[in-house]
């Protein structure tokens, strides 16, 4: 049975519709507050909830001896999404509407969270803690860079859209990989205005509320991993709670895209089918030999190394590439310098592979930032084709089709 199916049953019930329609009008509230006036028992309350909880529909987070509710809306844009958006989705926008979703008229309690967003992502937890804290990842879904050490107390400079943001009092709340992130929100600078379009007096209105602070919490369940974002410290009546509450879905939105199928529709794609193991692919993406057996004979450089640099060599230009992240089911270098593609430089090439269930490897190849309206992009997208496959091949022990060899040469004269 799919999500979908517990989110369809969870809704099919009066009782449950009212409990939604409950937090819809005031979120953040206790079993106690949810069954005043209610024509049911308080153990049938607990049951309802933990249905609408199971389906997704209901996020908890506890403080201290109160566990609050939270209508969580992911479900309704993951199936507005997939379904709605093909038919006639501006019609039915206000099933997920998180303005009126997640509005909270009347908090009392000055330690109850006023955001709270849960989905379940089909990833590991390291790969996701990654996500959120790697400029490899969260340049592609969120086009932010944070930089720090992730050491708590440790300040965070961000990077958004060309503007620097620096504050004292941004920093690192909490870092426990892979279960748990907490950081301070960003500080509203002029730059940043000028870089995401805010006007002088709106700028003025957000900087002078109290700093905010998000939390990630993440939790394995089997082959996916529940991601809970509470986002709270909000003055009551705050602008930017109001700005967040419809930012972080499609934050996470992202997020989730990017780790499940990779599809971001950001840049130049290419893929094969390998019978050899993903050990055996990623072994040739990470030493000097296998590189020169299907890409570019003459390299040199540490493939191997995080942050360290391979520059491929061939006619009489070059490119050079950095290593961003390394893990036995992605690669991801920086194109750094390319002296026949100026287009090419600080492109990002990921490697991603899938492990089979025949014990082959699918290659997903993307060239984040490369476009359609690049001028090389037609012949790159030839030669990728190419060479994607020739890594396929020499993997499988079938040997490669590199720059220069027959392979190549027969290659480049079909096209």
């Amino acid at each position: 049975m799919e999500p979908v199916d517990d989110v369809f049953k969870a809704l099919a019930d009066p009782h449950r519709r009212q409990l939604l329609d409950r937090l819809n009008a005031r979120n953040g509230q206790t079993l106690r507050e949810l069954c005043t006036d209610l024509d049911m028992t308080r153990q049938a309350v607990s049951k309802h909830l933990a249905v609408l909880e199971s389906a997704l529909l209901v996020a908890t987070v506890r403080r201290g001896r109160e566990k609050f509710h939270y209508l969580n809306p992911a479900p309704l844009h993951e199936i507005a999404d997939r379904w709605i958006h093909r038919y006639d989705r501006a019609r039915v926008e206000a099933l997920a509407d998180l303005k009126h979703a997640l509005e909270d008229h009347d908090v009392t309690t000055n330690d109850r969270p006023e955001f709270v967003y849960t989905t379940y992502i089909r990833t590991s937890p390291e790969r996701l803690f990654a996500a959120l804290t790697e400029p490899v990842f969260t340049q592609r879904y969120w086009q932010v860079e944070l930089d720090t050490d992730w050491r708590p107390g440790s300040t965070m400079t961000w990077r958004q859209r060309g503007a620097t943001i620096s504050h004292p009092e941004q920093v690192v709340l909490e870092c426990d990989p892979p279960r748990r992130l907490s950081y301070s929100w960003h500080t509203f600078t002029e730059e940043w205005a000028a870089a995401v379009g805010i006007d002088a007096d709106e700028r003025a209105r957000i900087a002078a509320e109290p700093r905010s602070r998000v939390t990630f919490e993440l939790e394995p369940d089997g082959p996916l991993v529940k991601l809970t974002v509470i986002h709270d410290g909000f003055a009551r009546g705050s602008e930017v709670l109001e700005k967040i509450r419809g930012g972080w879905p499609k934050v996470v939105g992202a997020i989730k895209t990017l780790l499940e199928t990779g599809d971001l529709d950001d840049g130049l794609t290419a893929s094969a089918v390998s019978a050899a193991p993903v050990t055996a692919v990623y072994d040739a993406l990470t030493t000097l030999d296998g590189l020169r057996a299907w890409w570019m004979p003459d390299v040199d450089g540490e493939p191997a190394s995080r942050g360290g640099e391979v520059t491929f060599r061939f006619d009489d230009d070059h490119v050079t590439m950095r290593v961003d992240h390394l893990e036995p089911t992605l690669v991801v270098w920086t194109c750094t310098e390319s002296t026949k593609f100026a287009e090419w430089i600080d492109t990002r090439l990921w490697w991603e592979l899938r492990h089979r269930e025949d014990a082959g490897t699918e290659i997903e190849f993307r060239q984040v930032g490369l476009l359609q309206e690049c001028e090389c992009y037609g012949e790159c997208s030839r030669g990728w084709n190419h060479f994607v496959v020739s890594l396929a091949e020499f993997a499988a022990g079938s040997g490669g089709h590199p720059r220069g060899s027959d392979g190549w040469e027969t290659a480049r004269s079909a096209r």
